[in-house]
């Protein structure tokens, strides 16, 4: 590995829709709207536009996304990239928009998603595709996400002594930041009782282990440093970047409690001349709270089977907690977006401006990426420009 920099890369600005049911709104639209809603954020216009970096959406796969939704935006951009590799996607489009912008191909880049999948797709169309590329465990009846999850849940569990309440201590930490969401999709809050209460989905992940499923759009806005400069929001530093793959996803057993996250978070921790001590705030990939905590493990936040006690001590709530995480409430809570809201509620904590759920003197944000049953895994450090 050469010697690692950031690149000259900020953020200016972020936009979504509010997240949960939105009957008869395309996917389109929703992502119409988040790349609206996005410009408005940092008051640039269509018109200043020269990348542009998207994901198809799961509920409409299809190939040449980008030049589909870009030519419904107006745009004629000199770059245009589409990626997929699942809840790894956004921070994937991110970095690639990174370095274009920092090798000068383009000086404002759109990275845009957004899907209907809480009301516009069948849950057995989802499945499906959500299977594909693992047809040997479908045909063992492992179908959809808890399913196979659950897995490594499991093992991971019973590897390192986990509890039950050492998982809902993330949901519950999640919801309570929800709730004072003002877009969140589930605000009510949770307690430890009802966590325990809830009925499992695939055994040992209850009802409340599970990310929901929403209907939203995301986009973020990156950009030239010197075109942020006049913009209306400050603007938010991309510091460090870094991807690990670990292509077998659930077939290599090894993999169930460690992820490719510790390699990417490496790379990104070395490119930004950090480590975990000097993190605010992190906004982890929460498919599921047993994501959380390996996650949180692999970025070397804890020890390896530690994570638990670490989240059962409070420690990923805003209120005392040492790593206020997902605080927004995340996908366990907030809204579902295949992990497009990570770098959209860091951004916000870094500007300093999110009321009663506000870190205090957060400069520095970690986000996790994670997806394509535990193959695909981006990082990415953000910090206060």
């Amino acid at each position: 590995m050469g010697t690692l920099r950031p690149p000259r890369a900020v953020i200016a600005g972020v936009g979504h829709t509010s997240f949960g049911k939105h009957p008869g709104t395309s996917a389109w639209r929703l992502q119409v709207d988040a790349f609206r809603a996005a410009l408005e954020d940092c008051g640039l216009q269509a018109s200043d536009v020269d990348g542009l970096f998207t994901e198809s959406q799961f509920s409409e796969p299809l190939l040449m996304h980008g030049s589909l939704l870009g030519r419904q935006l107006g745009l004629r951009p000199d770059v245009l990239s589409t990626q997929s590799q699942g809840g790894a996607t956004c921070m994937s489009l991110c970095q690639t928009a990174a370095e274009m912008i920092d090798r000068g191909m383009c000086k404002v880049a759109a990275v845009v998603y957004g899907d209907n999948a809480k009301t516009g797709m069948p849950n057995i169309y989802g499945l499906a595709q959500m299977g594909r590329g693992q047809a040997d465990f479908v045909a063992h009846g492992l179908l959809g996400g808890p399913a196979m999850e659950a897995l490594s849940a499991m093992r991971y569990k019973h590897t390192y002594g986990v509890t039950d309440e050492m998982f809902g201590s993330v949901a519950v930490a999640f919801r309570e930041h929800a709730v004072a969401t003002s877009h969140a999709q589930y605000r009510d809050p949770l307690s430890m009782e009802a966590y325990l209460a809830s009925r499992y989905i695939a055994e040992p992940l209850r009802l409340y282990d599970c990310t929901i499923a929403s209907d939203g759009g995301a986009c973020i806005i990156l950009t030239a440093p010197e075109v942020a400069a006049d913009l209306a929001r400050p603007a938010v530093r991309v510091l460090g970047m870094g991807q690990a793959h670990n292509l077998d996803g659930l077939r290599d057993r090894d993999h169930y409690t460690h992820f490719a996250g510790a390699r990417a978070s490496k790379t990104a921790y070395a490119m930004a001349g950090l480590g975990p001590d000097d993190i605010d705030v992190a906004q982890f990939y929460d498919c599921f709270t047993s994501t959380v905590l390996i996650t949180l493990e692999d970025y070397g936040f804890a020890p390896k089977g530690e994570g638990g006690a670490f989240a059962l001590e409070g420690n990923l709530r805003i209120d005392g907690g040492r790593l206020p995480s997902n605080t927004d409430g995340g996908m366990l809570s907030c809204g579902n977006v295949t992990g497009w809201g990570q770098v959209i509620e860091a951004t916000k904590q870094l500007r300093g401006d999110q009321g009663p759920r506000q870190v205090q003197g957060a400069a520095t944000a970690i986000c996790s990426g994670h997806g394509g049953f535990q193959a695909n895994h981006a990082t990415m450090i953000l910090a206060v420009a």
